[in-house]
C-alpha cells in the first residue's frame, strides 16, 4: 500500500510496504527542487520490480528521444518501506 509519510527531518515523502518503482519527473528546471516523485507501481518481489523498471525506462526513452540526458525522467527501484522524497533537487549521478 502506498503511503504519504514524513522523513526524520520533516520533509514530505512517499513509501510502500512492497517493492516499488519510483518515477521522478522534471517539472520546473528553475526551481530549488525541480523533480517531483511518485510511485509508479508495486511488486511482491525485487526481480519482477527491476524487470518492470527496465521496461519503463525503455518506454520513457522511446517516448521522449529528444530530451537532454540531464532533463530525463528518472526511474528507480525501492525496497519495501523505503522513503522517497516527494520533491528532489537533482538526479542521481549514476543515472
Amino acid at each position: 500500500m502506498i503511503t504519504d509519510v514524513q522523513t526524520s527531518k520533516g520533509s514530505s515523502a512517499i513509501t510502500s510496504d512492497q517493492w516499488h518503482i519510483v518515477h521522478s519527473r522534471l517539472v520546473d528546471a528553475g526551481a530549488k527542487r525541480p523533480y517531483v516523485r511518485s510511485i509508479h507501481s508495486e511488486y511482491a518481489d525485487g526481480p519482477s520490480c527491476r524487470k518492470a523498471a527496465r521496461a519503463l525506462r525503455l518506454r520513457l526513452a522511446a517516448e521522449n528521444p529528444g530530451v537532454l540526458e540531464a532533463e530525463r525522467d528518472e526511474v528507480f527501484v525501492c525496497r519495501p518501506r523505503f522513503k522517497s522524497l516527494k520533491r528532489a533537487r537533482t538526479r542521481r549521478a549514476d543515472a
